[in-house]
C-alpha cells in the first residue's frame, strides 16, 4: 500500500506536473509564435496599403503636373471660363477628384509654398487636397494654381479591395483621421507605415489570437510532449524495478553467504574432528600396507581429506568475515613474501611466473592473512587456467589513493556463460572446482573496502585487477 501511494505520488511529481507545466509553457510559445505572425500579416498589408497610396499619389500629381503645363503653355489663349470647362470635365472624367479648381492668385499657405517651391504641394490644412503650381513656358513665373480634392471615399475602397476584412486608419502629419477601413479591432500592438508621396500614416491593429487558433496549433507540441515524459517515466521505471532486482540479488546473496555461514559455525567441529581421526587411521594403514595399489588408494583419500579441509576453511571465512585482525602492512611485501609458493606451483605446470613490485611502498590496512589467501587464489586460478603452459604476470602500482594489482594469465579464458556468475557461491566452471575461490576473494577485499573486476576474453587470457584503499 505504501509503495503504490509513493508511486502515485512519484506519477505526479514526475509526470502530471511536468505535462501541466510544460504545456502551458507551449501555449504561451505559440501565442507568442502566433501574434508575431499576426504581426508581420498586419505589417505586410499596411506596406500593400502604403506602395498602393504612394502610386495613387504619385498618379495623380503627375496627372496635375501634366494639365498644369498644358495650361502654362496655352495660357494666352485659355479663357478662364474655357480653364473651368476643361477642369469640370477632367473632373468627371477622373473619379480621383472630388473638385478641382483653378486660382489666380495666392490665398493658402499651401499655395504660397508651391509658388517660392514651383512643385505641388498637399496642403497642410486641408490634407485631402493637393496644390499645384502653373508655370508660365516663357516666363517661368507661377501664373496660377490648380487645386484638387481627393475623394476619401474613392482611397477607402481601394484599401477595402487590398484587404477587405482589415482595420486601417489613416493619418494626416497632424493626427487627423482621413479615413478608416472598418472600425479597429480592440488591439494592444498596432503597425505604423510611413508614406513616401505624403505625410500620412497608415495605421493598423494587430488582431488577437483566438483562443481556439492558439489550442489547435499547440495541440501537437502537447501530446508530443506528453508522450516523451511518458517513455522518461518508462526508463525510470524500468530503471528503478532493475535496482529493486538488484538489490534483491545481493539480499539474496548475503542470505547464502549468511546461510553458509551458520551452516560452517555450526558444523566445521564436527566436520574436522571425525577428518582428523580418518586422517590418522588412513597413515597407520599406508605404513602397514606398502603395496603400489594401497598407497595410490590412500593417496587419493588424503587429497580427498585435504580438499574437506579446504572447504570447510573457505566456510568459515564466508561465515566469519568480521574475525579479523587489521594492521598497516606494504602490499609490495605482502606478495612478495608468497612468491616462492606461486613461484614453484607454476614451475610445476609449466607456467612463466613474472612479478613487478611497485616503484614505491604501498602501505594498507588489512589482515596479512586473508590477503595472501586472495593472492594464492587468483594465482591459483590463473595457473589451472594455462593447462599446456603460459604467462602469469603479477604487477603491483599505486593509482592516486590506491593500490592496485593485477593478475593476468594467458590461458583458456572465462566462458561468457559463466562470467556473469562468477562471484555467485559455487558457482564453477572447472570439473573439481567448489565455487567458493572466487567468492572468498570477493569477501575479503569488500572487507578492505576495496574492489576486484575480471576481464576476460576466452581463448586468450584473464585479467583480474584487485584495488585497495592506501592507509597508513
Amino acid at each position: 500500500m505504501e509503495r503504490g501511494r509513493m508511486k502515485r505520488w512519484l506519477y505526479i511529481l514526475l509526470v502530471i506536473v511536468p505535462c501541466l507545466v510544460g504545456s502551458a509553457w507551449i501555449v504561451l510559445w505559440q501565442d507568442a509564435q502566433q501574434q508575431q505572425e499576426q504581426i508581420e500579416e498586419t505589417r505586410l498589408f499596411a506596406n500593400i496599403h502604403k506602395n498602393d497610396l504612394d502610386r495613387f499619389l504619385a498618379e495623380t500629381t503627375a496627372r496635375l503636373e501634366t494639365l498644369a503645363l498644358v495650361i502654362g503653355k496655352h495660357a494666352k489663349k485659355l479663357e478662364k471660363e474655357e480653364m473651368n470647362d476643361l477642369l469640370q470635365q477632367l473632373q468627371k472624367q477622373d473619379v480621383r477628384f472630388e473638385r478641382i479648381s483653378f486660382f489666380s492668385e495666392s490665398t493658402s499657405p499651401a499655395m504660397r509654398l508651391a509658388k517660392a517651391t514651383k512643385q505641388t504641394m498637399i496642403d497642410s490644412q486641408h490634407t485631402t487636397t493637393i496644390v499645384t503650381p502653373i508655370i508660365h513656358e516663357q516666363k517661368k513665373q507661377t501664373i496660377g494654381f490648380l487645386v484638387a480634392k481627393l475623394r476619401t471615399n474613392y482611397i477607402q475602397n481601394r484599401m477595402k479591395i487590398v484587404y477587405p476584412n482589415a482595420s486601417f486608419r489613416l493619418y494626416d502629419e497632424n493626427g487627423t483621421v482621413l479615413l478608416e477601413t472598418n472600425e479597429l479591432r480592440p488591439s494592444k500592438q498596432t503597425v505604423t507605415v510611413q508614406l513616401n508621396h505624403a505625410p500620412w500614416v497608415i495605421e493598423a491593429n494587430v488582431p488577437r489570437v483566438s483562443l481556439k487558433q492558439n489550442i489547435r496549433a499547440s495541440l501537437p507540441y502537447i501530446l508530443s510532449l506528453i508522450i516523451a515524459i511518458h517513455i522518461i517515466w518508462l526508463f525510470i521505471q524500468y530503471w528503478l524495478l532493475k535496482r529493486q532486482t538488484m538489490m534483491e540479488r545481493m539480499e539474496t546473496e548475503a542470505q547464502k553467504l549468511e546461510l553458509i555461514g551458520t551452516l560452517a559455525a555450526s558444523t566445521a567441529h564436527e566436520i574436522r574432528n571425525p577428518l582428523a581421526g580418518i586422517k590418522g587411521f588412513i597413515q597407520l594403514l599406508s605404513e602397514k600396507h606398502k603395496d603400489n595399489e594401497s598407497q595410490l588408494y590412500f593417496s587419493v583419500i588424503q587429497n580427498e581429506i585435504t580438499r574437506i579441509n579446504d572447504i570447510v576453511n573457505e566456510f568459515l571465512i564466508l561465515g566469519k568475515p568480521t574475525a579479523r585482525k587489521l594492521e598497516t602492512c606494504d602490499l609490495n611485501r605482502i606478495v612478495q613474501s608468497i612468491h616462492p609458493m606461486i613461484e614453484s606451483q607454476a614451475h610445476l605446470h609449466n607456467v612463466v611466473y613474472t612479478f613487478q613490485r611497485a616503484d614505491v611502498p604501498l602501505p594498507i590496512r588489512c589482515s596479512k592473512d586473508h590477503l595472501k589467501q586472495v593472492v594464492l587464489n587468483l594465482a591459483k586460478n590463473a595457473i589451472e587456467a594455462m593447462s599446456n603452459g603460459g604467462q602469469l604476470t603479477i604487477s603491483l602500482t599505486k593509482q592516486n589513493d590506491w593500490a592496485v594489482l593485477h593478475v593476468v594469465d594467458t590461458g583458456c579464458g572465462i566462458p561468457k556463460q559463466v562470467s556473469d556468475k562468477l562471484f555467485q557461491p559455487f558457482m564453477t566452471s572447472k570439473q573439481t572446482g567448489t565455487g567458493l575461490g572466487l567468492v572468498v576473494c570477493k569477501r575479503i577485499v569488500d572487507m578492505h573496502e576495496g574492489t576486484i573486476d575480471i576481464h576476460s576474453i576466452e581463448n586468450k587470457g584473464t585479467t583480474i585487477t584487485v584495488r585497495l584503499p592506501l592507509g597508513g
